[in-house]
């Protein structure tokens, strides 16, 4: 069966293809020149449309348990979880709000205390790392004045990077085992200076796709220095493609534009990685892909305005 909508010449054409025996349903945004020529103009994609970008997120988010369950990591000082406390919801949100560094965890902490929450909102705060292992790891920095724009878990000697202390890790599913809670996940935010690869591994998609519909990461120039091995390993293009594989839809996030990226909609000059954007990886056939896949039917789609 086919629903489809399209538009006049130059405008965006959305189809939404869903049939019986289709192995792998499609999302499908089509209009890929018009998509290619707002990449080029650099200002449209940055890492800071993540926050602009969540007006548009808090409206596909599915519930687990009458609860939006929200993780983000790392959080710095909750500039992202103050934001998506402050949006206007009917359902509870629960936040959990990672951050290994302690300076900037402790100012995360003094901070909530006056975070706009709707009532039986909830927000929590881990002094945590997320990785792909457990234990304990060195964190380091390149501006130990301003830890908070670039400690990682791993450090690069062509930036003269320096240790500033340890702290625990834990992987993604074990941080949901141990503080028990509520699964799926409706939306968690990568953002962890070049190793989302790492955080993303460490999820076991392959296992545990279900329990992580929707999640956004950053990438960029972390990901072609030497701290991470899996960055320096993948290309934009090939973890696309294996997230593609294990059924995840991918989008670079703009504002206000979402723009595909995966199969025949992957243009090489979205490997511009030192841009540092943000990638949506929403889950196929999951309640959140088809809010999305709703609420792009009626929308006006004009001009290459996708959202």
């Amino acid at each position: 069966m086919y629903y489809f909508r399209s538009f006049t010449f130059r405008e965006t054409i959305l189809l939404y293809r869903k049939t019986e025996s289709a192995s792998k349903p499609s999302l499908d945004i089509y209009n890929k020149a018009c998509g290619v020529r707002y990449w080029q103009k650099n200002e449209n994609f940055a890492n800071k449309h993540d926050i602009l970008f969540f007006f548009v997120l808090s409206s596909i988010l599915d519930p687990a348990h009458e609860e939006i369950i929200i993780i983000e990591f790392g959080a710095n000082v909750g500039q992202f979880s103050e934001v998506i406390l402050a949006t206007p919801h009917e359902i509870p949100y629960v936040v959990h709000s990672i951050e290994p560094v302690i300076s900037l965890f402790q100012t995360m902490t003094n901070r909530s205390s006056s975070f706009r929450k709707q009532k039986h909102d909830k927000h929590f705060l881990h002094n945590i790392a997320i990785s792909d292992r457990t234990g304990r790891v060195p964190i380091y920095t390149h501006a130990p004045d301003k830890p908070g724009e670039a400690s990682t878990l791993g450090h690069s000697s062509r930036l003269g990077y320096r240790f500033i202390s340890e702290v625990s890790v834990t992987t993604l599913p074990m941080f949901i085992k141990t503080n028990h809670i509520k699964t799926p996940i409706s939306f968690v935010k990568i953002d962890v200076e070049g190793f989302e690869p790492e955080v993303i591994r460490g999820m076991n998609l392959t296992f545990n796709s279900a329990l992580f519909p929707l999640f956004l990461f950053e990438t960029g120039g972390a990901w072609r220095d030497d701290r991470s091995v899996l960055a320096r390993t993948h290309t934009i293009k090939s973890f696309v493609r294996m997230l593609d594989i294990l059924g995840y839809d991918c989008f670079y996030v703009g504002s206000p534009y979402l723009l595909p990226i995966t199969g025949k909609y992957w243009d090489d000059s979205f490997e511009d990685i030192p841009r540092s954007c943000n990638i949506l990886s929403v889950l196929r056939i999951s309640q959140t892909w088809k809010n999305l896949a709703t609420k792009l039917a009626h929308i006006p789609l004009n001009s290459c305005q996708w959202l």
